[in-house]
């Protein structure tokens, strides 16, 4: 026989208040309450093994106190191949617990179907995502993007100085004096964050009387491999290779390690992002984007919107600073 579901009301009895006093634990309405009734209702709540209904609770509260997170539109092969936004995810998941809520993958399709699912939305700023957004903003839920779009939607903004990454990149290898410098990235237009770290490593290279020389791809692993083989088997290997992500740079290892080039020796290779725990394992110099303070105030930027039910009028613009993880591929 199944076990039955523990009520508030049984709740009430145990911890010998009202059900209407639980209900206003479980709403998180307890700021007044005193802190012995409010360890009463806790202690009852964990000994009986009470477990909140939510769809009886979003009757109550008209929230899911669920956030959908949107990298890319009908597939979730950007959720497992990018281990920087795996991580971005983990994180997120981990902010929102702590303020009643979770965390959920979606796709564009999924959302405009099931928009009564969640209570805001957190979308990673590409030119596949700026498609949907006029759609997304008309959805009336909070909507926050991870990076910047090209034009302005009146979503909050968290992102990091992606100019700054190009100009730290190109001023880092120059000192080491590596003279010819390729860098790898996305083609123009297609994920604006990077187009700005181009103008930064750009504008430096200029102010150096440098030339810029790209190759565009889709800054995956195998993009940066093939790079390597290509420029090799051309005679054209650069001193330097500025991957503006470090899943790319990952790939120049592979390579190199295949070819017994030597590092930095004959190719000096930097990558952004800093990927926790694998671009330190691999030695790889990066610029560090700080992931977890992106994550953090994400989550805090998109429960307060929710919480104040879009009262704030202006769009926020969060900008975090960038910083060199010089290691030994440079």
């Amino acid at each position: 026989m199944a076990k039955q579901r523990v009520t508030v009301v049984q709740v009430a009895k145990d911890a010998g208040v009202s059900p209407a006093t639980v209900s206003h634990f479980m709403n998180g309405n307890f700021h007044r309450m005193r802190q012995e009734t409010r360890d009463k209702i806790s202690d009852s709540i964990t000994k009986l093994g009470y477990q909140v209904n939510p769809v009886a609770k979003s009757l109550i509260t008209g929230k899911m106190h669920t956030i959908g997170l949107v990298l890319s539109n009908s597939t979730y092969d950007g959720y497992f191949e990018d281990l920087y936004f795996l991580h971005f995810a983990k994180v997120l998941k981990q902010q929102l617990k702590t303020m009643g809520y979770k965390l959920i993958l979606l796709d564009f399709d999924e959302i405009f179907m099931n928009i009564q699912m969640v209570d805001g939305i957190i979308v990673k700023a590409t030119s596949e995502t700026e498609k949907f957004m006029p759609r997304l903003m008309e959805l009336n839920v909070p909507v926050i993007t991870i990076g910047r779009h090209n034009l302005s939607y009146g979503a909050h903004i968290v992102r990091v100085n992606d100019y700054q990454c190009g100009q730290t990149g190109v001023d880092h290898l120059m000192s080491q004096g590596y003279q010819k410098i390729i860098i790898l990235t996305y083609p123009h237009g297609e994920v604006p964050g990077f187009d700005d770290r181009l103008n930064g490593a750009s504008r430096s290279l200029q102010e150096k009387g440098n030339l810029t020389t790209v190759i565009t791809g889709d800054m995956t692993e195998s993009f940066g491999y093939e790079t390597v083989m290509q420029l090799v088997k051309n005679g054209q290997l650069p001193q330097a290779l500025f991957c503006l992500n470090d899943i790319t740079a990952i790939g120049v290892l592979k390579a190199c390690k295949d070819l017994n080039l030597s590092i930095p020796e004959k190719l000096a290779v930097l990558g952004v992002d800093d990927m926790p725990t694998v671009s330190e394992l691999l030695s790889l110099s990066t610029i560090r984007h700080p992931i977890n303070d992106l994550a953090k105030n994400a989550s805090e930027l998109i429960i307060q919107s929710i919480e104040t039910k879009g009262e704030s009028a202006h769009p926020v613009d969060r900008m975090f600073p960038i910083e060199l993880m010089a290691r030994l591929t440079s």
